[in-house]
């Protein structure tokens, strides 16, 4: 197979498998929160039966919860900025200075999400404690 053929074959792979693994990650989370519910809804059918009171249903899994975690951030902006690095310094060795440029874009997208982390993680520190 010629080295054109090689290329848009790894093209198509690529795009197939990452959106396959979107989708399985989708289904997933799809599945766990329709699994949390219905035990939940379970849960409140028994105690309803037996006459006690109600339990609670959490807020996490209303999506009430989902506040946002510096923690996850930094982890999204050090693996954006690290793959943007790599795509720089791939691009620029196989290609050339003008398209390798294009690798920085992640880059930047993970040095936004590091310094929202920081603006999270003081915000964090800033708040007082809940009681």
């Amino acid at each position: 197979m010629s080295d054109d053929g090689w290329f848009w074959l790894t093209m198509i792979v690529g795009i197939v498998f990452g959106a396959a693994v979107s989708l399985f990650g989708i289904w997933t989370n799809h599945r766990r929160k329709e699994l949390l519910l219905k035990q939940a809804h379970d849960e409140r059918m028994s105690a309803l039966e037996k006459g006690v009171p109600l339990p609670e249903i959490p807020a996490s899994m209303l999506g009430e919860g989902d506040s946002p975690s510096a923690a996850r951030w930094m982890r999204h902006g050090i693996a954006l900025t690290l793959i943007g690095i790599v795509l720089y310094l791939a691009l620029e060795r196989l290609v050339g200075e003008e398209l390798s440029l294009f690798g920085l874009i992640p880059a930047a997208v993970g040095v936004a999400n590091l310094l929202y982390a920081a603006v999270l993680w003081r915000r964090q520190q800033a708040a007082p404690p809940n009681p």
